[in-house]
This record gives C-alpha cells, sequence and structure tokens, in this order.
C-alpha cells in the first residue's frame, strides 16, 4: 500500500435529481420547439403554395388545363351528367 485510501466523495443525492430534472425540461423544451417549427413550416408552405396557384388550397388535377399545362383533359365518352369518367 503506498498510502492512505481517499475516496472522493460523489455529488449527493439531490444534487443527481437535480440534474435529472434539468435534462428532462431541457429535453422537453427542444421537442416542443421542434413542434413549433414543423408547425410553422407547414403554414409557411400552405402560403406560399396559395400564391403560387392564386387561391387557397390545393387544385384539383380536373380543372382542366391551366398555366404550365399541369391539369388533364377528359374525353366527352368519359363525360355523363351523373358520373365523370369512373
Amino acid at each position: 500500500m503506498c498510502g492512505p485510501s481517499s475516496r472522493i466523495p460523489g455529488p449527493s443525492q439531490e444534487e443527481l435529481d437535480a440534474r435529472e430534472a434539468s435534462r428532462r425540461r431541457t429535453a422537453e423544451a427542444l421537442k416542443e420547439e421542434r413542434r413549433t417549427a414543423e408547425q410553422i413550416k407547414a403554414e409557411q408552405a400552405e402560403v406560399s403554395l396559395a400564391l403560387a396557384s392564386g387561391r387557397q388550397g390545393r387544385r384539383s388535377l380536373l380543372t382542366g388545363k391551366r398555366k404550365g399545362g399541369s391539369g388533364f383533359e377528359l374525353k366527352e365518352e368519359y363525360k355523363t351528367k351523373s358520373i365523370l369518367g369512373a
């Protein structure tokens, strides 16, 4: 034996509990921040889509030819008064 054995005391139970509580609060705050960021991103995407299309919401593909040719047309034989090409 080279000398007296001295152990360094570890943190008390109160300190350990305080650290764990701090970690939990930080994790919850990060989750909330991510949720908020996702909501803001979705709202911004909807606004930019509305600005690009000229109206709120999404356009149907059945609206026919539009600027950019993103619609399609149906032949007259598929169109009836009660159904539409179903």
